[in-house]
């Protein structure tokens, strides 16, 4: 058997109420928190980032490197991403769908899609925002978890049901379907 080791506010962790881990592609791992930031630790030592360091909120759900190395980060108060020296923070006002973002993905595209709770989801090309609702045929407007399959459709769980799209056509999947 292993063993375990803890890491808690007492060794430099920002908080104990953990939500994502993100392990990146050079073996640091960014841990987000419930209200208080994040936490990055590379095996010695930690660094927190919080809303005065660029962190668009300090309540982190969800974490993502993408292909070019960038880290984003959904919070509640828009998309942070950090390039390992800039934040840029995106918001309502830059055309996320909401601020409150729960899930990102980024497609075979290339592409970034963000499921926020409560406006459905963004995809963003790096240049422009698209939003996807239920009035487009996406299952529900909180969108916790995104995938995409071997055919390329993406897939989203809501509070509601599952939802395939396949770049033109919304497909939804919910318990009365056998979900």
């Amino acid at each position: 058997a292993g063993m375990w080791t803890t890491f808690t506010d007492a060794d430099g962790l920002v908080d104990n109420s953990v939500q994502p881990i993100l392990l990146d592609r050079a073996g640091v791992l960014w841990i987000g928190t419930r209200g208080s930031g994040l936490s990055r630790y590379d095996g010695r030592d930690w660094k927190t980032f919080k809303v005065k360091d660029g962190l668009a909120d300090n309540y982190v759900n969800s974490i993502l490197q993408d292909r070019a190395g960038n880290l984003w980060f959904g919070t509640l108060g828009g998309v942070s991403r950090y390039d390992g020296q800039t934040w840029t923070t995106f918001t309502v006002k830059d055309g996320l769908a909401h601020n409150r973002v729960w899930s990102i993905y980024q497609d075979r595209d290339g592409n970034l899609w963000f499921g926020t709770y409560g406006g459905g989801m963004s995809r963003y090309d790096g240049k422009h925002w698209t939003t996807f609702t239920a009035k487009d045929g996406l299952a529900h407007n909180i969108v916790r978890t995104i995938v995409q399959d071997r055919e390329g459709n993406l897939w989203f769980g809501t509070d509601v049901g599952v939802s395939r799209y396949d770049g033109k056509t919304w497909t939804t999947f919910t318990a009365k379907d056998g979900l």
